[in-house]
């Protein structure tokens, strides 16, 4: 059902584009804005679909840059790898087509060049409005600088970029990475039932504002731990695949010698739990495992106590997206930062969380 789930929302993709191929609040750092509805109302104003809410002064589009009559948004998107960017990009697609905006997009398929170029050809297409999700923190800069110099308000989705925000870019809408590092490091001290705890991790692709904050939320966490230790680290490129073949050769080169596996992302927990199996080790219960995302697949391993853990990260970006950039067009302050909520999911509420799931 995945896979078929998959193929659709790609076609859905193709049709709509032109091209196609995951903080802290800081409240003294409000910009000048140019939606107006609190946070609290973005899910009941995103349900109300086939609305039109496209504004509009004088006859004319507000934020219509090019006065086309046209208010068009483009999307650069780093990858549609797993279930959480499918469910990223499916949330920013049905929001846009809700609300009554011309809706393109690109996928840079993990490769910082395509991206850049992805970018430079979105500009070509008369966008009045940009959102980004970087893969790398400064390597996404020249693609930022082209669209602030052809004068197209750009919003970062989900990672952080090394420019100044106001200045460079809007904002930065993103989940609270250290905190979900950090959360996970609390919950093993709470829950994880051992003496000490001898831990490998197994990062996402290194560059991104995301990786850094869940490696230092996570050490950090850990610090405050006398019991827990850092055994290894490694990355597992956000994959699956990759990540089952680093935790085969961690076995290998520990000898097994730890009980705890902590994941940047879901995909890579999954795979980690396919490494710990073949190995004749009991994912769960001899070694923990938790991870970052709130996938289904995830969710369901938890209850059928194969993971242990996850710190949730939101992948619904739409609402929220799109709120923001209205509270923009309409001239309202905006932090620089701008938080999604998070929560824990264990075996006390998978049940009742994955319905929630992606």
């Amino acid at each position: 059902m995945r896979k078929k789930g998959l193929a659709m929302l790609m076609a859905g993709i193709m049709i709509v584009s032109s091209c196609v191929m995951g903080c802290a609040k800081d409240d003294s750092n409000d910009i000048p804005a140019k939606t107006s509805a609190a946070a609290s109302e973005t899910e009941a104003q995103s349900e109300k679909a086939g609305t039109d809410t496209t504004q509009k002064v004088s006859g004319e589009i507000k934020g219509d840059i090019n006065g086309d009559g046209i208010f068009k948004v483009g999307f650069s998107e780093l990858a549609i790898d797993g279930a959480w960017r499918v469910a990223q990009v499916d949330s920013m697609q049905k929001e846009a087509e809700s609300r009554g905006y011309e809706f393109v997009m690109s996928n840079a398929e993990l490769d910082t060049a395509k991206q850049i170029s992805d970018v430079e050809d979105l500009l070509t297409q008369d966008l009045d409005f940009l959102f980004i999700a970087p893969i790398d923190m400064e390597a996404i800069m020249p693609a930022i600088e082209a669209a602030k110099a052809k004068g197209v308000p750009t919003i970062l989705l989900d990672r952080e970029a090394n420019g100044t925000p106001g200045v460079d870019y809007i904002c930065t809408i993103l989940s609270n990475y250290i905190w979900q590092g950090e959360a996970c490091a609390d919950w093993l001290s709470e829950n994880g039932g051992a003496d000490s705890y001898k831990i490998v991790q197994i990062t996402g692709k290194v560059g991104g504002s995301d990786v850094r904050d869940r490696q230092a939320g996570f050490e950090t966490g850990v610090k405050k731990y006398e019991n827990m230790e850092i055994v290894a680290t490694q990355s597992g490129e956000w994959s699956r695949t990759e990540a089952q073949k680093v935790m085969q050769n961690i076995i290998q080169s520990t000898g097994g010698d730890f009980n705890v596996v902590y994941c940047h992302n879901d995909e890579m927990a999954l795979g980690v739990v396919l490494a710990l199996k073949a190995a004749g080790m009991n994912p769960g219960t001899d070694v923990k495992v938790i991870a970052i995302d709130g996938q289904a697949e995830a969710v369901e391993a938890i209850i059928a106590g194969e993971m242990n853990c996850i710190a949730t990260c939101n992948p619904r970006f739409g609402p929220v997206a799109f709120d923001t950039m209205e509270k923009y067009l309409n001239e309202e302050k905006l932090e620089h930062i701008i938080n999604n909520e998070e929560y824990i999911i264990d075996s006390t509420n998978a049940e009742e969380k994955l319905p929630d799931a992606f």
